[in-house]
C-alpha cells in the first residue's frame, strides 16, 4: 500500500477475504462521544467512528493524526471493495477492513461508512472532484454510523464478521488542535474535579471506556506509548496475510438498543467463548505498573453509565432533591462526598439488581477485584447499597458511614451476610414473602439447595400460605424448608439423589431411608436426634401430597402416580425402618432424666426479686425518657406476667400490642355475681385479662395485676421516644428492630439475679408443672381441675367444657387465687381446699420471712386484738349468725378420745346444745392461729389439726371445724370493727 492524497491505494493485489488495514484510534464510550462531539470541530468529528459492541454503543477516535492508514480509506456506498469487521483478540476490540473481492495493484481501497444522509453521497461528481483535489472538505460526522454484525462469506469459524451499511466517499481536512481532558493520576469514579490538557503537557490523551473488561489491552489506551505500531504485531497473521487465530465477534445484528437493555447490561447472543456467560464482576486493568482507571458509574436517574458521576449529576440532574443536597455542601468536604457516593451506590443497585433478575451481564462493584469474580461472590451493603465481595462484607459494615449509630451490628460474617442478602433483588423463582424467610438464613450449602430446589420452594411457600406471614410462623417455614435442605444435602453425600424430588421416587425408597439415617445420626439401633426422623417422614409424606397436588393440576400422570406409589410404600415401610427406632429412643430418653421443679421459696424469691427492680425501672422510666430503662422494664415485665400466669415464655412475649389495646375492661355481669364471694368480686375488678395468639393459633388468656398493667400502659406511652420502631407489633419490642425479647432468656436472667437455691429450675414449662402439680393438693372438683387445666393449656384426658361461670369471671375470681397463692409461696396454707374456700385478699402484703410474720403476729396482738375483744360477739348473737355456705366435703374422720364435745348434726331439723368458748380456749385459739384472723384468711384442715395438737388440754372439747368456725367469726367481726371506724 502506498499514501496517496487523502485516499487509500493498493501497492499490491490483494485477495479475497484478506486483511487490509485496521481502523484505530482512542475508544472512548458513548457518554465521552456526546462530550466530545460538543468540543470538536466539525472536521475532526469527521473521523469518530461510531459501532455496537454487546448491547452498548461505542466509538474510535481517529480524529490524531497517528500515521495509520485505516482513518484516511474513503467512502463507497455502491461498490466498495471491503468490509468492516470486528475482531475480538486477547481481551482486545479491533475494526479491521478485509477484501470484498479481489482487489487489483492501484486500485482505491474502499468501503461503506453505512447511513444514507452523507452530503457527498448527493452533491455533483465535478463538485466532489474539486473538493477531494483541494482537500478542505467538510464532510458530514460519522456518529450515525450503524454496523450490523453478520457472518462473513467465508465458512471459517475463526473469521465471523460484521457488516457495515457504508457512505460513498470521504475527503479528510486538515486538523487543527482542540481543547481536550487529559487523564491524571487520579480515580475518576472518586473524582468530580476536571483536569485540562495544556499545550505544554507531554502527556497523551487518556480517555475512558465503558467496560471494565473490554479494551484494556488496547494501545491507545496507554500513556506514553506510541500508536504507530504495525498491526501484524498485535494479530496474529501469517505469512499469507491471513489471520491464523483469533476470536470474533458472532453477535446478531440489532440497529436499535433500548435504555433498558444497556442499564441491565444486557448483551447481544453471543458463542464466543470470550462472551459473558452469566453474571460477573469485571477486574480491573493494568498498565505495566500503572493502572486503568476506565471504571463507570449508572446514574440513578437516567441509568446510564458516566465516568464522571459528580459532574453528570451536577450538570443534568441539579432539580432533583438529593442531588440539591449533596451539591448544597462545600467542594471536597465529607457530608458532600458522602451524598455523592450514596446517589452513586444507588445507581449502581439499581444496574445490578435488573443484571441479576435477567441473569447476565456484568455487575459495578464498589472497588473491583484483581481478577475477574463470579456475581454470586458480592453482595451489597444493606446501609449504603454498596455491592461488595462476601469475604469483606463484615468489615465494611463496622465501618460503614451510613450505618445507624443506635444499632450495633452483630459479629459474625454469617450474621452480616444474612441481614444484606434481603437488600439484593428477589428471585424469578419465588414470591416476595417467602423471599423474607430465605434471605436471612445462613449461607451454606443448605441454604444453596433450598434456593435452587423447585420442590423445597414450594413447599415453603404452602407452609406460608397456610400459616399466614406472622414471624413465627415465618420461623416455622424457615425451619421446615432447612429440614428438607438438610435432608437432600446429606441424601446428595451417600446417595444418588440429588432433588427433593428424587427423595419421593418410590423406586429410590431404600435410598431415602438411608439419607434419612444419615441425617438423623443412626447408628447401632439408636437415632442421635430421633425427633429430626419422626418429622422428616411427616415432612417427606406432605411433599408427595403437594407433588401429587401439582401432577393433578398440571395432568402431569407420571407425577401423581409416583406421589401415589411413594405414598403407599410409606405408610407400609416407615415405621418398620424409622419411626419404631425412632420412638423407642425417645421413651428410652426419658427414663433417668431427673424432674426439677421449682422450689416455693425460689418463686416467692423471684416474685419480691421482680416486683422491687420493676419499681425502679418504672420510676426511672416516668421520670425520663431511655432506652436502657425501656428494655430493662420491659423485660422485668415479661418475666412477671410469665411467673405469675405459668405461661409459656413464647406466648407472652409474642403478645401484640393490638391485643393489649383490645383487651376486654368491662365489669363482670350482675347475673352472675351472686356465685361469687366478696374476695372473688374484688379481684374481678382488680385484675385484667388480656387474650393473645398461642400454640397452634389457640385463644391464651394472660391476666395483670394492676401493678403490671401500669407498667405496660408506661411502656406503650415510651415506645416511640426510646426508639422502637413504629413498624414493631410486638408488645415487648427491642427497640431499632422487628423482634421481641425472649421470655426464656428474661426468666433465666432473673432467676440467677434474685438468688434462687435452683435457677435452672425457674423455667416456663417447669413452673407449669410446679403449678399442675401442686394443683393436687387442693381439694378441687373435676370441674375446677378442669378450669385451671384450662387456663394452663394443659391436655386432659376428659376435657369438660362445660362452666357454671363465664369464662372471663372463673379465671378471674377463681383461677387468679391459685396463681396468686403460687407466686406467694403459700400455697402448703390451703392443702384439703377447694377454690371456694380460698380466700387470698389482692390488697394483702406477702410475708417474706418468718421473723416478718412474728413481728407482724406481736403488733395485731398487742394493738388489733384489743378492740377485737371488747367488740367481740356475745354467745348469743354469734348463733344469730347466719352459717357459712354448704359446700359438699369428703367424710370427716372421727373425733379423738375423749372428746365430749356435741357434733354438729345436718341430718333433718334436731338442733343441737351450742357449746360456748371459754377465756382459756380463746387465749389457746389465739397464741397458734392469729395470723389467720389478722389477714383475714380462713385457716385450713390442716393448720385446725395443728392447733389442737399444740393445745390438748385447753381444746380437748373441740374439733377442727369449731376452731375453723370460730377463725372465721372473728376475722367477720374484725373487719366490722375497722368498718366503724
Amino acid at each position: 500500500m502506498y499514501f496517496a492524497g487523502r485516499g487509500l491505494f493498493a501497492k499490491g493485489s490483494i485477495c479475497k477475504d484478506e486483511f487490509v488495514v485496521e481502523y484505530r484510534g482512542d475508544i472512548i464510550n458513548d457518554a465521552e462521544l456526546q462530550n466530545r462531539r460538543k468540543r470538536y470541530h466539525t472536521s475532526s468529528a469527521a473521523f469518530m467512528f461510531e459501532f455496537k459492541w454487546r448491547g452498548k454503543t461505542w466509538c474510535i477516535d481517529a480524529s490524531r493524526e497517528d500515521g495509520s492508514f485505516g482513518r484516511i480509506v474513503n467512502d463507497d456506498h455502491k461498490h466498495p471493495n471491503c468490509e468492516m469487521r470486528k475482531i475480538y483478540v486477547n481481551g482486545k476490540i479491533h475494526l479491521c477492513l478485509f477484501a470484498l473481492n479481489d482487489i487489483k495493484e492501484g486500485e482505491e481501497i474502499t468501503y461503506d461508512y453505512g447511513g444514507e444522509d452523507y452530503p457527498w453521497r448527493t452533491q455533483m461528481t465535478s463538485i466532489a472532484a474539486n473538493t477531494k483535489a483541494e482537500g478542505d472538505s467538510d464532510p458530514s460526522p460519522r456518529s450515525q454510523t450503524q454496523m450490523n454484525d453478520a457472518t462473513g462469506q467465508n465458512n471459517s469459524p475463526q473469521q465471523i464478521v460484521t457488516q457495515l451499511q457504508n457512505e460513498n466517499e470521504i475527503f479528510v481536512p486538515r486538523l487543527r488542535p482542540t481543547k481536550s481532558i487529559i487523564m491524571k493520576d487520579k480515580d475518576l469514579e472518586d473524582s468530580d474535579e476536571l483536569f485540562d490538557s495544556t499545550p505544554e503537557s507531554s502527556d497523551y490523551y487518556f480517555t475512558d471506556t465503558t467496560s471494565e473488561s473490554d479494551f484494556d489491552s488496547d494501545a491507545n489506551l496507554i500513556p506514553n506509548q506510541t500508536k504507530l505500531q504495525l498491526l501484524y504485531d498485535e494479530l496474529d497473521v501469517d505469512d499469507s496475510g491471513s489471520l491464523s487465530s483469533l476470536d470474533c465477534d458472532t453477535a446478531t445484528p440489532e440497529k436499535t438498543h433500548s435504555l433498558a437493555s444497556e442499564a441491565s447490561g444486557t448483551e447481544e447472543p453471543c458463542s464466543s467463548q470470550n462472551a459473558i456467560e452469566g453474571v460477573v464482576v469485571s477486574a480491573y486493568q493494568k498498565r505495566g505498573v500503572s493502572r486503568v482507571y476506565n471504571k463507570r458509574h449508572y446514574c440513578l436517574y437516567c441509568c446510564k453509565p458516566y465516568a464522571k458521576m459528580a459532574r453528570h449529576l451536577e450538570s443534568s440532574h441539579a432539580n432533583e432533591s438529593d442531588v440539591a443536597k449533596a451539591l448544597s455542601f462545600p467542594k471536597s468536604s465529607k457530608e458532600r462526598k458522602k451524598q455523592l457516593d450514596y446517589i452513586r451506590n444507588r445507581g449502581n443497585y439499581v444496574h445490578n439488581a435488573a443484571v441479576m433478575e435477567s441473569g447476565k451481564g456484568e455487575l459495578v462493584p464498589y472497588k473491583r477485584p484483581s481478577k475477574e469474580a463470579q456475581g454470586k461472590d458480592f453482595m451489597h451493603c444493606a446501609y449504603c447499597q454498596g455491592l461488595f465481595a462476601r469475604k469483606v462484607l463484615w468489615r465494611h459494615m463496622r465501618t460503614c458511614i451510613l450505618q445507624p449509630q443506635s444499632v450495633p451490628l452483630k459479629p459474625g460474617k454469617n450474621r452480616v451476610q444474612s441481614m444484606c442478602i434481603y437488600t439484593g433483588p428477589v428471585p424469578s423463582n419465588m414470591t416476595k414473602q417467602l423471599w423474607e424467610v430465605i434471605s436471612v438464613m445462613n449461607l451454606d450449602p443448605i441454604t444453596d439447595i433450598i434456593k435452587k430446589d423447585k420442590v423445597i420452594i414450594d413447599v415453603g411457600q404452602h407452609l406460608l400460605n397456610i400459616g399466614g406471614l406472622t414471624a413465627k410462623n415465618k420461623q416455622c417455614v424457615r425451619e421446615k424448608m432447612r429440614e428438607l435442605g438438610r435432608l437432600v444435602h446429606n441424601a446428595r453425600r451417600v446417595t444418588s439423589l440429588k432433588t427433593m424430588e428424587d427423595c419421593v421416587n418410590p423406586k429410590k425408597y431404600m435410598e431415602t431411608v438411608k439419607a434419612v439415617k444419615y441425617t438423623c445420626g443412626y447408628e447401632s439401633e439408636k437415632f442421635m436426634i430421633p425427633s429430626l426422623a419422626k418429622k422428616l417422614g411427616n415432612s417427606l409424606l406432605q411433599v408427595s401430597k403437594l407433588l401429587k397436588a401439582q401432577g393433578l393440576m398440571s395432568n402431569d400422570k407420571q407425577r401423581v402416580k409416583n406421589a401415589s406409589e411413594f405414598q403407599d410404600v410409606h405408610q407400609e415401610k416407615w415405621n418398620e425402618m424409622i419411626l419404631d427406632t425412632a420412638l423407642r429412643n425417645i421413651r428410652e430418653a426419658k427414663w433417668n432424666v431427673p424432674a426439677l421443679i421449682p422450689f416455693a421459696e425460689d418463686v416467692q424469691k423471684m416474685h419480691t426479686y421482680l416486683s422491687q427492680v420493676q419499681g425502679e425501672w418504672y420510676k426511672s422510666l416516668s421520670e425520663s425518657s431511655s432506652t436502657k430503662a425501656w428494655m430493662e422494664l420491659a423485660k422485668v415485665c415479661l418475666a412477671q406476667i410469665i411467673l405469675f400466669n405459668r405461661r409459656r415464655g413464647g406466648e407472652v412475649a409474642c403478645m401484640t400490642l393490638s391485643a393489649f389495646f383490645s383487651r376486654d375492661t368491662s365489669d363482670p355481669h350482675e347475673d352472675v355475681d351472686w356465685a361469687l364471694s366478696e374476695v372473688e368480686k374484688k379481684l374481678c375488678r382488680h385484675i385484667s385479662r388480656i387474650i393473645t395468639m398461642g400454640k397452634c393459633g389457640q385463644p391464651v388468656p394472660i391476666l395483670l395485676t394492676p401493678k403490671m398493667l401500669c407498667s405496660l400502659e408506661l411502656l406503650v406511652k415510651q415506645r416511640e421516644p426510646c426508639g422502637v420502631l413504629k413498624d414493631n407489633v410486638y408488645m415487648f419490642a427491642k427497640p431499632e428492630a422487628m423482634t421481641h425479647f425472649r421470655g426464656s432468656d428474661c426468666l433465666r436472667g432473673f432467676a440467677k439475679a434474685c438468688g434462687a437455691k435452683c435457677p435452672k429450675s425457674l423455667t416456663s414449662t417447669r413452673l407449669r408443672k410446679h403449678a399442675a402439680v401442686l394443683s393436687t393438693v387442693l381439694n378441687m372438683t373435676e370441674t375446677e381441675m378442669d378450669q385451671l387445666a384450662n387456663f394452663l393449656g394443659h391436655d386432659i384426658k376428659m376435657n369438660r367444657e362445660f362452666c357454671l361461670l363465664p369464662e372471663k369471671t372463673l379465671q378471674l375470681a377463681k383461677i387468679c387465687k391459685v396463681l396468686m397463692a403460687l407466686e406467694q409461696g403459700r400455697f402448703a396454707e390451703f392443702h384439703g381446699k377447694n377454690l371456694d374456700e380460698i380466700v387470698i385478699d389482692p390488697d394483702e402484703k406477702v410475708l417474706e420471712s418468718d421473723e416478718d410474720r412474728i413481728i407482724q403476729e406481736g403488733h395485731c396482738s398487742s394493738a388489733a386484738y384489743e378492740p377485737i375483744a371488747e367488740e367481740a360477739l356475745t354467745p348469743a348473737e354469734r348463733n344469730d349468725m347466719p352459717p357459712p355456705p354448704k359446700r359438699q366435703k369428703p367424710p370427716s374422720p372421727p373425733p379423738p378420745s375423749g372428746a365430749s364435745a356435741v357434733r354438729p348434726c345436718f341430718q333433718g331439723q334436731t338442733t343441737h346444745k351450742k357449746n360456748p368458748w371459754q377465756q382459756t380456749e380463746v387465749q389457746a385459739v389465739e397464741r397458734h392461729m392469729m395470723r389467720f384472723i389478722t389477714s383475714f384468711t380462713v385457716p385450713g384442715k390442716s393448720d385446725c389439726e395443728k392447733c389442737l395438737k399444740a393445745e390438748p388440754e385447753a381444746l380437748k372439747n373441740r374439733d377442727w371445724k369449731n376452731v375453723k368456725f370460730f377463725i372465721y367469726n372473728r376475722i367477720t367481726a374484725y373487719k366490722k370493727s375497722l368498718q366503724c371506724k
